[in-house]
Parts: C-alpha cells; sequence; structure tokens
C-alpha cells in the first residue's frame, strides 16, 4: 500500500475535515479526496462520512486508526535512525540568513568548528534582519534565519530563542581617549556613529532625547562591519550589541569596549526555519549545531 494513503488517513483522524487536512499535508482538496476513495477500496469501508461537525470516522476507522498510527511511528523511527545526518560524510550547503553583527560572531564560530571537527559540510551567510528576515529566507532558500526580536512570526515558522542580550559602546582606544568606563558626560559629549536600519534614527537618538541633548551623530551605517572599519583611527563611538562588539574587539586590539552609561533595552536573539523543516533530520542537525555554539553568549 502506498505510505501516503496512511498519511492521509491519520490526518482526516486528527482534523475531522478534508479542507484542514489538505492544508496540514500541503495538498490540495481533491488530492485529499483522490486518497480517500483509494482507503475506501482498501479497506472496503465508507472510513468517514460527512455530518454537521465534520468528517466523522466509521467503526472500522476507529478500529484500524491505532494499528495505523503505531504502524506510522515505526516507520518513521526506522527512516530516522537509518538517514541521521552526519556532517563528515556530507557535501550539504547550509544557507543561512542572518544581520552582520551575528554573522561576524557565528560565521567564524561556525567555520572554525567546522574545520576543526573535519566536517565536510559548507555554509552561505545572507544579509538580513528583523523585519526582511521573512524576503530572505524566499529569496535565498535559506534553512535558517537568526536575528534579534524578529518581527512577522506565522504560523508558517517556527522560532527559538537562542539567548538575550543588551548594547555596549566600542571605540578605538588609540584615537580617543575615554575614562573607563566611559563616564555620561563624555557620552553624551562625544561624536557617534549610528547603525540602524535605514541609517536615519536609533534607539539611541531616543536615548538622547530623553536627556535633552543632540547626538553628535559624525556617520550613519546601515551595516555594523561598515561602521567599525570606520571608527579605526577616528573619534567616533558606536553603541551596538554587546556580543558582536566583543567579537570585533577580539579580531583588533584598538578597539575597546565600555558599558553604555544611560540604561539601554535588553532584547532576544532567535532563531527562525520553516515548519515544513520542522522534522527535517539535516535541519534538525543545524539547529542543534547553532544552539550549541550560542550556549555561552549570555553567561
Amino acid at each position: 500500500m502506498d505510505l501516503n494513503l496512511l498519511l492521509v488517513f491519520q490526518c482526516l483522524m486528527n482534523e475531522r475535515s478534508v479542507t484542514k487536512a489538505a492544508n496540514a499535508l500541503f495538498l490540495t482538496q481533491g488530492a485529499v479526496s483522490a486518497s480517500l476513495r483509494k482507503l475506501r477500496v482498501v479497506f472496503n469501508d465508507e472510513l468517514f462520512t460527512r455530518g454537521s461537525h465534520g468528517m466523522t470516522p466509521t467503526h472500522r476507522a476507529l478500529e484500524i486508526a491505532p494499528q495505523i498510527s503505531e504502524a506510522l511511528k515505526s516507520i518513521s523511527a526506522l527512516v530516522t535512525s537509518e538517514q541521521e545526518f552526519d556532517p563528515a560524510r556530507s557535501s550539504r550547503v547550509f544557507r543561512i540568513a542572518l544581520s552582520d553583527d551575528l554573522e561576524n560572531m557565528l560565521a567564524k564560530r561556525m567555520i572554525r568548528m567546522a574545520d576543526e571537527q573535519g566536517w565536510t559540510i559548507s555554509f552561505s551567510f545572507y544579509q538580513t534582519n528583523s523585519y526582511l528576515w521573512p524576503q530572505s529566507m524566499v529569496e535565498h532558500g535559506a534553512d535558517l534565519a537568526i536575528c534579534s526580536s524578529p518581527k512577522f512570526l506565522s504560523t508558517m515558522h517556527k522560532s527559538q530563542v537562542l539567548f538575550s542580550a543588551s548594547y555596549i559602546c566600542i571605540y578605538d582606544k588609540q584615537s580617543i581617549a575615554f575614562s573607563t568606563p566611559i563616564s555620561k558626560q563624555e557620552y553624551l559629549h562625544a561624536h557617534h556613529g549610528r547603525v540602524s536600519f535605514d541609517g536615519l534614527r536609533g534607539f539611541v537618538d531616543e536615548l538622547f532625547d530623553a536627556e535633552r541633548l543632540q547626538r553628535k551623530v559624525k556617520a550613519s551605517f546601515t551595516h555594523f562591519s561598515g561602521a567599525i572599519n570606520a571608527i579605526i583611527g577616528s573619534p567616533l563611538v558606536l553603541t551596538m550589541p554587546d556580543y558582536a562588539a566583543r567579537s570585533f574587539v577580539e579580531c583588533n586590539s584598538r578597539l575597546a569596549v565600555s558599558p553604555v552609561p544611560l540604561r539601554v533595552p535588553s532584547f532576544v536573539v532567535s532563531m527562525i526555519w520553516d515548519i515544513n523543516k520542522e522534522h527535517d533530520e539535516e535541519s534538525r542537525w543545524l539547529r542543534r549545531f547553532v544552539l550549541e555554539l550560542t550556549e555561552s553568549v549570555s553567561q
């Protein structure tokens, strides 16, 4: 028997509706109806009858339902055990959409780990942000999107929080002599580099508004990596996610970090994936890998 027929049967038992079963299985209603006709022939029974409350299972359907459910579980366990993903024996290219602050921290960790473990997988990284991640996933066929406080989450996607974070100051200590830590007065009167989605205004500007001061912004950027390159040799201070700032400091001894001397918000970083990949073994492996790499970020 075609196993897809058993999947249709189980979905009809759960949903009690051809329309809902079709949506759950990503099939047309016609395809589900055709499968039901085949099932009726195989079991020589109506199996489901239409009623005021949807599709009602017959006595025969209720009788075979537990056996079909157990059979599908057994097959699923068998397939999973036989096809467990092995990154050392795969040429899979994982596509990951993430913002550049996260890319700077995560990409090198992922590449380093893959090299240390002798894995044969590879990665493609694509730029996105909290607003554009749905578009990035479609355009690039991304297996995973990683961003801070993602917007527009829907039932078509699943998400998991990776860690919490806040903001910190970063500057070129050879170009500007701040106190350690930076004082409130130094911060309020310093020359700033702004990093924001549109390059026009960010949350730090609102902090300055609360202090009734005009922020001295000398340059605006839409990407953290570009902003970091610009502050080398300049007296600008940036305010950016703490994990990104510390990652940049690891790569350049001229850079230093300091707490922001104003009350700044916290946020969470999450990974998002297509619900169709929820049980895909390669996708499950990738999510576990990212979880392991980010366990220590907020500790």
